[in-house]
């Protein structure tokens, strides 16, 4: 279950390797990719 973000028209991306969440995309402290989290998603 992913946690709740509070997003109030910020953008919002997120580790798929950590799960951090931050508003500027790139890459996370872990060395993971930061995914922007309004974009659709290949499931």
């Amino acid at each position: 279950m992913r946690p709740k973000s509070e997003s109030d028209g910020r953008e919002l991306y997120e580790c798929f390797e950590c799960g951090t969440r931050t508003d500027s995309g790139g890459t996370c402290e872990c060395g993971g990719e930061l995914r922007h989290l309004g974009r659709s998603r290949d499931l």
